[in-house]
């Protein structure tokens, strides 16, 4: 059953009946409350392919399982044309290991894995192919994954963006990540640094007075507005 799941080629019905982790069918209401376990879920398919149930398991159990196991065992069952369900649990994996801050190396490793076999069989792939969520998920795997990696894949998703798949944001807070890694003034002031006591600090920042002009290139709001979520102020006076 996992292996057709994370191909693809699972048929999912209106009426799927969703459990509890003692057997309980759930309501509607019951299994909203618990979508952000669903990745974690044992997922049940009938003779035809067709998804018939689910069962939730054990949110913190299964996450330690799930940073062990690849997203998909066999590459060659993966359609180009069809990978918004695999890149949206790529997606639920990456957000869930850092809202819940396990922060877990392995996970991470993991998701970049299946994101570069993705890329190396299908091309960096289009949101058409791929979902809005999806193309976050690729993103956010290399945003996450080392200095090396971002750097090897920028080139794509820079031309990705250009094609309209993957938002100009995004591209600017990759490119300010690079910068600072490379010991260099950022451009967009998307990088805050945390101090030993905890406070929060902008990095440095190239030609401060033209920022938020370069901000607006990217779709992004002021800076002023953006440092203010870490109690940060930004006051330099901008250019016309």
């Amino acid at each position: 059953m996992t292996d057709l799941v994370m191909a693809n080629d699972f048929i999912m019905p209106d009426a799927v009946q969703y459990y509890d982790l003692q057997g309980n069918l759930l309501s509607k209401e019951e299994k909203e409350a618990l979508s952000n376990d669903l990745p974690y879920a044992n997922w049940f398919i009938n003779d035809q392919n067709v998804l018939i149930k689910v069962e939730f398991q054990d949110p913190e159990i299964a996450r330690l399982a799930l940073a062990k196991e690849p997203v998909f065992k066999d590459i060659n069952k993966v359609d180009c044309n069809n990978l918004n369900r695999i890149l949206e649990r790529i997606y639920a994996r990456d957000q869930d290991n850092r809202g819940n801050n396990l922060m877990d190396e392995e996970l991470d490793l993991s998701n970049l894995a299946s994101v570069e076999q993705i890329v190396e069989k299908c091309g960096m792939p289009s949101r058409a192919a791929a979902g809005e969520k999806g193309m976050s998920a690729i993103w956010l795997v290399i945003q996450h994954a080392s200095a090396e990696k971002r750097s090897q894949y920028f080139p794509q998703l820079l031309e990705a963006s250009k094609k309209g798949d993957l938002e100009r944001q995004d591209i600017a807070l990759m490119q300010d990540r690079m910068l600072m890694d490379a010991g260099n003034p950022q451009l967009y002031g998307s990088q805050i640094m945390m101090n030993e006591d905890g406070s929060y600090d902008l990095y440095e920042l190239k030609d401060t007075a033209t920022v938020d002009a370069r901000r607006a290139v990217m779709g992004m709001g002021p800076l002023s507005e953006y440092v203010s979520y870490w109690d940060l102020t930004f006051d330099v006076v901008q250019e016309k």
